[in-house]
C-alpha cells in the first residue's frame, strides 16, 4: 500500500512538473500572486522578528541574573499609582548600595553602584567628542556587567576607592580622540579634568537602545563624585545586582525589597518608594507589543494571499477543461479517483511552493538591500530572514496550493469518462 502510494505521488508529481513546463505563461502568472502574496506576509515577519530580536538582545545584554533597583519601576508605571508619586521618590544612593553589598546573602553575587553622567564632553588636543556618556560606578561593576576591555585593564580596587583619574573608553571613542595614535596610556579630558586612559573596551557595534559601550566612558564613582555633583547631575543612578548562579531572581528580588525598607524605614503595610526591576519586565511586553504586530501583519499578508489563492484556483479549474478528455482516459483506464485527485493537488501545490520561493528569494534579496542602507545609517538594526520564517512561507504556501486546487481536482475525479472522453 505504502509502496502504491508514493508511485502515485511521483507518477503525479511528474505530471504536475510536465504540465508546467509546457504551460509557461500560465504557470507564471499563478506563480506570480504566489509570489508576490509570501513576500508580502514574509516580509512583514522579517521585519518585525528582526526588530524584536535587536531590541531584545540589546535589553538581555544587561544580563537576565541581574537586578536594578532604582527609583523608577519599568512595568505598570502611571497606570495604577500616581505619577507625582514616582516624581516625589527618592533616587538611590551609594549609601544605601554599601548597606545592600554589606547585607545580602550567598543568592546574590555582586552589587555595583551606577551612576550615567550624560552628555559630556571628552577632549585630546585638537580633538574632542561630544555628548559623550560618562558612566561612574564603583569597584565591582565588572562583576555584574559584562567589561570586555580588549586592551589595556580595568581599574584596580585602589584606583576606585581612591578615585583616581582613571578612564576605560570605547572603541569609537578612541578612534575618534586618537585617530593618529594609540590611545592606550595617554591623557584625556573629561569634564575639563585630565584623566589617564588605561583601557580600550572591545568594540560591540551599534544598538536600538543606545547601551553599546563603543562610545562611552566608565570612571570610578569615588573620582567623578569629586568633580561633579551628582545630586544636581539629573541622572538615574541605579545599584546592579547580580543573582548567584542556581539561584532564582525573584528570591533575590525580594530579598533586596526587604533591605531596601529596612534601610528606608517603611513601615509594614507602608508604600514602596522604590523599585526593584529585572529585564524580563521589558521582554515580557516586548514579546507582547510585537506578537499584536505579528497578528497585524499576518492579516494584512493574508488578503495578498486571497487574491493568489484565487488566482491558483482559477488556473486550476482551466486546467481541467483543458485536460477533460485526458481525465476521461485516464478513468476509463482504470485510473482511481484519488490519482485524479492527487495530481491536480500536486500541480496546484508545486505552483505554490515555487511562488513561495521566489517570495522568500525577494525578501532575502530586500533584507540585503535594507541592511546596507542601515549599515550607511548606523542604525544598529541588522535584518535577517529566519529559518522559521522560511519555513512558515513554504508551509503557508503548501497550504494555499491544497486550498487552491481541492475544489479543481475534485470536479474533476468527479467526471463520467464517457461524458469526459467525448467533451471538446
Amino acid at each position: 500500500m505504502l509502496r502504491q502510494l508514493r508511485n502515485v505521488m511521483a507518477e503525479s508529481i511528474g505530471m504536475a512538473v510536465s504540465v508546467l513546463v509546457n504551460n509557461k505563461l500560465r504557470s507564471f502568472l499563478s506563480i506570480l500572486g504566489i509570489t508576490i502574496g509570501i513576500y508580502c506576509i514574509i516580509l512583514v515577519y522579517t521585519l518585525v522578528h528582526s526588530l524584536e530580536r535587536n531590541i531584545r538582545d540589546s535589553f538581555t545584554s544587561f544580563g537576565a541574573d541581574v537586578v536594578f533597583v532604582q527609583k523608577w519601576p519599568w512595568d505598570n508605571m502611571g497606570f495604577d499609582y500616581p505619577w507625582w508619586k514616582y516624581m516625589a521618590r527618592p533616587v538611590v544612593s551609594l549609601d544605601e548600595q554599601k548597606f545592600l553589598d554589606s547585607r545580602v546573602s550567598e543568592q546574590v553575587q555582586a552589587t555595583a553602584f551606577v551612576y550615567a553622567l550624560t552628555g559630556k564632553t571628552l577632549q585630546h588636543g585638537a580633538f574632542t567628542a561630544e555628548g559623550i556618556d560618562v558612566v561612574s560606578v564603583t569597584h565591582a561593576y565588572n562583576r555584574v556587567q559584562k567589561v570586555d576591555v580588549e586592551f589595556g585593564r580595568y581599574f584596580t580596587e585602589q584606583e576606585s576607592e581612591a578615585g583616581r583619574p582613571v578612564a576605560l573608553i570605547g572603541a569609537t571613542l578612541a578612534e575618534n580622540l586618537f585617530p593618529n595614535s594609540n590611545a592606550l596610556g595617554a591623557q584625556i579630558r573629561i569634564m575639563k579634568q585630565p584623566f589617564t586612559v588605561i583601557g580600550i573596551l572591545r568594540r560591540e557595534g551599534e544598538s536600538l537602545i543606545n547601551n553599546s559601550n563603543d562610545q562611552r566612558a566608565i570612571i570610578p564613582l569615588n573620582y567623578a563624585r569629586t568633580v561633579a555633583n551628582l545630586r544636581n547631575e539629573g541622572g538615574n543612578p541605579q545599584i546592579m545586582v547580580k543573582a548567584t548562579e542556581g539561584y532564582p531572581l525573584e528570591d533575590v528580588m525580594y530579598e533586596l525589597q526587604l533591605l531596601m525598607r529596612a534601610k528606608r524605614r517603611i513601615k509594614p503595610y507602608g508604600e514602596e518608594n522604590f523599585a526593584v526591576n529585572k529585564m524580563s519586565m521589558i521582554t515580557d511586553n516586548i514579546t507582547s507589543l510585537f506578537g499584536q504586530l505579528n497578528a497585524a501583519g499576518t492579516i494584512i499578508g493574508l488578503f495578498a494571499l486571497l487574491v493568489g489563492c484565487f488566482g491558483v484556483a482559477n488556473i486550476m479549474f482551466v486546467s481541467v477543461k483543458e485536460r477533460t478528455q485526458q481525465i476521461g482516459i485516464q478513468k476509463a483506464l482504470g485510473a482511481r479517483n484519488y490519482f485524479i485527485v492527487s495530481q491536480f493537488l500536486a500541480e496546484a501545490v508545486l505552483l505554490s511552493i515555487l511562488g513561495g520561493l521566489f517570495g522568500l528569494g525577494l525578501v532575502w534579496l530586500s533584507t540585503l538591500g535594507a541592511n546596507a542602507v542601515l549599515a550607511s545609517m548606523e542604525a544598529g538594526l541588522v535584518l535577517g530572514l529566519s529559518a522559521g520564517d522560511a519555513l512558515t512561507g513554504i508551509l503557508v504556501s503548501a497550504g494555499i496550493g491544497l486550498l487552491a486546487g481541492i475544489m479543481p481536482a475534485l470536479q474533476a475525479a468527479r467526471m463520467n469518462p464517457v461524458d469526459a472522453m467525448r467533451a471538446r
